[in-house]
């Protein structure tokens, strides 16, 4: 293969890698990030399922966990139901039924994602393995740079950006990060660009964006630390700070040395030797039948837990405190953790039994008119609340399956103590989250539907501001729009329930009651 003209945009391949990786900050900042950011103009389904086959994220349950919840009545079977004849039409409800509790699906492949299959040439062409060569002296010099005094060996330049840092110490010391002449000589040139670099190592610019996303995957956990710290402008307390740019130019140049010193000048750019262009890590995924019947499930899991919660508040709020045998009290999840938000007037948020975890936001549609208020609240609310919601989601799915090495130094930087070694999978320790149900967020706002419409008309094209960080209204829009977050109105005059689904207002109705005992496999 021949180097072809893309126009390689690095900062561009930037801001992306920066919106895919995962938060992470020292002393477990709170990012207030959706974990897939890059996938938040899909819709939920659809961006796990990309998540899942590009990144290699975990981000549902195993179909064994489902069925189990399923097994010990936590999934009830008339909301199985129901979400089968929404989401397949009545016509072919049997059909799925029988995919959805019974059939066997072939076992995942040992390496069923996208990411790093191009990077794996290196290993095919040259028998270099070169994450096992370059990690190690990355993670320790990062490690070390980024000290927050659990390094044994201080990094001896202080208050000055990484690579300056780096170059400061290969002029000055005797001992180099470098085994070979000419990645040295690049780092203190100071004028090597990515793009330089990785025409150098990959070649042609058409495979230059896939590349970064391999290497920069390949120690995600490490990646996602210096883009958070990127984005926050954070400064740790020793002085140093670091740029993802500079991570990646540190972390080519030390690709370099190793194939140099392995290779000596005998190897050429990974694109040279390609026997055919790579599968594209960011071609469409195709819906296949497994992943429909997990979003099937997890439909059924959520709605299981709100349908209890709907019941009660689609009654009248005034008149049901008085009322015997009318309250509906059944819960079918204890552990639904942040993942109920109530918007409306005191009596509707009394009438959310004590058990529920619930966020109550005070609102009255009377003096709302026009939904502005609501406009404000949203806009606080759904971004917060959200993210909350979904660190628990995650947390509970094992979305980041990260492989790095976990040094002391990160463990120490993340202010993670020993024992939750194996447990920055998320940003949750996997202990707290263990009994956790996955479910998102569900909203419910207490308005009339047609004015709930166009305040998320007017969130999906404004912009505002939320901390130090630019958050578009709009995206606080895709929230709902997309559903990873559940939207449900009460109409304050009928009681009539909808849901927003598929970007509609529809009538919300509960589901069948139905009993089947035996059990699926």
């Amino acid at each position: 293969m021949t180097a072809r003209n893309n126009s390689f945009d690095e900062q561009a391949v930037l801001h992306e890698l920066k919106q895919f990786l995962p938060a992470l900050s020292p002393g477990k900042t709170f990012t207030y990030r959706n974990p897939l950011e890059g996938f938040q103009e899909q819709t939920f389904d659809d961006a796990l399922r990309h998540a899942s086959e590009m990144l290699g994220y975990r981000t549902t349950l195993s179909l064994e966990e489902y069925r189990s919840l399923y097994n010990s009545k936590r999934v009830k079977p008339g909301v199985l139901e129901k979400v089968l004849v929404e989401k397949k039409g009545a016509a072919n409800t049997f059909e799925w039924q029988d995919k959805v509790l019974m059939k066997k699906f072939p076992a995942a492949a040992e390496s069923p994602s996208k990411i790093g299959k191009l990077r794996a040439n290196w290993q095919k062409q040259y028998k270099t393995d070169l994450d096992a060569r370059v990690h190690p002296r990355l993670f320790r010099i990062l490690g070390n740079y980024l000290d927050h005094g659990v390094s044994d060996w201080k990094f001896p330049v202080r208050g000055k950006g990484f690579l300056d840092s780096m170059r400061e110490v290969e002029s000055n010391s005797f001992v180099s990060a470098f085994n070979t002449p000419r990645a040295r000589n690049l780092l203190l040139q100071a004028s090597s660009s990515i793009n330089d670099l990785l025409t150098v190592i990959v070649g042609d610019e058409m495979l230059f964006k896939q590349y970064l996303f391999d290497q920069q995957f390949a120690h995600r956990g490490w990646s996602g630390l210096v883009a958070t710290l990127e984005i926050g402008r954070e400064i740790s307390p020793n002085g140093s700070n670091i740029t993802l740019r500079e991570l990646i130019v540190f972390e080519l140049l030390l690709e370099i040395d190793v194939l140099d010193d392995r290779l000596g000048r005998h190897w050429e750019p990974l694109s040279y030797r390609l026997p055919a262009p790579p599968e594209d890590l960011f071609a469409p995924v195709p819906v296949g039948e497994k992943s429909e019947v997990l979003a099937i499930w997890q439909e059924a899991v959520e709605w299981s837990y709100y349908e209890a919660i709907l019941a009660e508040l689609r009654q009248d709020p005034q008149n049901t405190r008085n009322q015997t045998g009318t309250r509906v009290t059944e819960t079918t999840f204890a552990n639904a953790v942040d993942s109920l938000c109530i918007i409306g007037q005191p009596s509707l948020l009394r009438s959310v039994t004590a058990e529920h975890r619930a966020f109550r936001h005070g609102y009255d549609f009377s003096l709302d008119p026009n939904g502005e208020m609501l406009e404000e609240i949203l806009e606080a609310v759904v971004p917060s609340l959200g993210v909350a919601n979904l660190e628990c989601f995650f947390a509970r799915t094992g979305l980041a399956g990260m492989d790095d090495i976990l040094t002391d130094q990160m463990i120490g930087l993340l202010g993670l103590a020993d024992t939750a070694r194996g447990d920055l999978q998320a940003p949750l320790p996997a202990g707290l989250t263990k009994d956790f149900e996955p479910m998102r967020l569900l909203c419910v706002v207490e308005q009339f539907p047609e004015t709930v419409l166009e305040v998320i008309d007017r969130l999906a094209v404004q912009s505002t501001c939320v901390g130090r960080r630019s958050v578009g209204r709009r995206s606080i829009a895709l929230w709902l729009l997309n559903e990873w977050v559940h939207l449900v109105v009460i109409d304050p005059v009928s009681r009539e329930l909808r849901v927003l689904k598929n970007r509609k207002m529809i009538t919300y109705k509960s589901a069948p009651r139905i009993v089947i005992e035996d059990a699926v496999h």
